[in-house]
């Protein structure tokens, strides 16, 4: 709870919800001369208003000309979002409306809210810790559900519960070792053994948290993942396999893929950036050479690579050499058009089109032979690219989630720090340089928590969010 003398003062407004036409748009205030401006603006407003139902108003400007007909609700402190008096305005989506209803509010006070700050001020009026403030930017942003369900879960406070958990221990070890300090000339340094419980427990925790992060930053961030191959493998195929529409043209013609087409899918909650390209070869055409150009652009800067190659043309030197060129990122190889061996070639692995037999002996590389149009490519596709973009991410093992590198970082500090105090117990050293070790452990937290983050850091997070929230 750490007021900002700049902005509390000041009332705010801003759209709610997102811009451009739609059947209802809702404009927010916030601030102490929230019910000033309400009355200013609005005809058939009670007195005294009602908190927490809506009414219907004409809602005007200060000349009195009727700008909109719509519902007025008013939140009165501490009751509310931000913990201020807060209107919520619903009219009609008309961009018109809603710009001409906002510049009334700034002409009657108010003044437009920056990204985040309303958010900001919930936070600092102690509605909500940093945590769960930094769950609603995470939660606005997922584009999977599995990412918005983890994103849930921090709002509704189950990180902030376990690491409340782990501060509550470390808070109890600090007490005990500081009585153990206090009274060493009297009984000696006997530290109390509930206090190396208490440390191991906190360890333990903030350790496990850490280990969720990986996972958690691949549900918010996602993936970037570029369909790679030489001309007609059927890159393009897969790429309407793992859609499920024929998305991207498909011909028998080689090169009929000219540039980058993207779309992003949901891959076991993961969302995956996914970019078809243009066959990787030499060639005069000056306009698939821009082609190829991006697709080699985009084998550089994706985070992993669906690699396709004609299983009936076979795995050829140029195959080898564009993987050699990735540079050990992950990699999913893709025998493409199986449908074009025979029974025997498929079987015993002996002709040109077997995966196997193109690998490098004790590769890691994950494989799969298909055919692109067939009946559950998609799913099968699927799967392989799950398998290789979180090939080393743990399992959800934790419903909690860390996805904030900040988080992460002050969570790692913490348990390091805890993992210090323990090795100087062990050592049998003063009690002191474990409490001062436990006393770092719980800066970090408190840093966590947003309770002592330095103003720039805040007003960095803040400024990552929307308009409106």
């Amino acid at each position: 709870m750490r007021p900002s003398a700049e902005s509390l003062l000041d009332t705010i407004a801003a759209l709610a919800t997102p811009v451009g036409r739609s059947a209802i748009a809702l404009v927010r205030i916030s601030g102490e001369r929230s019910r000033e401006i309400l009355s200013r603006l609005t005809r058939g407003l009670p007195d005294p208003i009602v908190p927490r139902r809506p009414h219907l108003v004409d809602f005007t400007d200060l000349r009195g000309e009727t700008v909109d007909r719509g519902l007025a609700t008013l939140f009165p402190a501490p009751a509310s979002f931000t913990g201020e008096d807060v209107a919520e305005l619903s009219v009609h989506g008309s961009p018109v409306v809603v710009e001409t209803l906002l510049r009334a509010l700034i002409a009657a006070g108010a003044r437009p809210a920056r990204p985040g700050e309303f958010t900001e001020r919930a936070f600092r009026l102690g509605k909500m810790d940093l945590v769960r403030a930094e769950a609603i930017r995470d939660l606005i942003d997922s584009r999977t559900e599995a990412a918005a369900r983890a994103s849930t879960r921090r709002l509704e406070g189950a990180l902030s519960s376990r690491l409340a958990q782990a501060r509550e221990d470390l808070l109890a070890a600090a007490a005990s070792l500081a009585a153990t300090i206090d009274f060493s000339e009297d009984v000696g340094e006997v530290v109390d053994p509930t206090v190396l419980l208490r440390l191991t427990s906190a360890r333990d925790s903030l350790a496990r948290l850490a280990a969720t992060y990986a996972r958690g930053r691949l549900l918010s961030a996602g993936c970037r993942v570029a369909i790679l191959g030489r001309p007609n493998a059927g890159k393009s195929t897969l790429f309407n396999a793992l859609l499920g529409t024929a998305r991207a043209i498909v011909t028998e013609v080689p090169g009929t893929t000219r540039d980058t087409i993207e779309a992003t899918i949901d891959v076991a909650g993961i969302p995956v950036d996914l970019v078809d390209t243009a066959g990787l070869r030499d060639t005069d055409d000056r306009v698939e050479k821009i082609g190829v150009e991006r697709a080699r652009e985009e084998g550089k800067t994706a985070a992993a690579i669906l690699y396709v190659f004609d299983a009936s043309a076979g795995w050829l030197v140029e195959d080898g050499a564009a993987l050699a060129a990735l540079h050990g990122k992950p990699v999913a190889v893709v025998a493409n058009k199986i449908d074009r061996l025979t029974e025997r070639e498929r079987q015993e692995g002996s002709g040109p089109g077997p995966v196997a037999g193109f690998l490098p002996a004790g590769s890691s590389r994950t494989a799969l032979a298909l055919c692109g149009l067939a009946a559950g490519a998609g799913a099968s596709l699927r799967a392989l690219l799950e398998e290789t973009i979180a090939a080393d991410v743990p399992g959800e093992t934790d419903s909690e989630l860390l996805a904030s590198l900040r988080q992460l970082d002050l969570i790692e500090r913490a348990r390091d720090a805890v993992t210090d105090a323990l090795d100087a117990l062990a050592r049998g050293v003063s009690p002191e340089y474990a409490a001062t070790h436990v006393d770092s452990g719980l800066a970090a937290l408190a840093d966590v928590f947003g309770e002592t983050t330095p103003e720039d850091v805040l007003h960095r997070i803040f400024s990552t969010f929307c308009i409106g929230k």
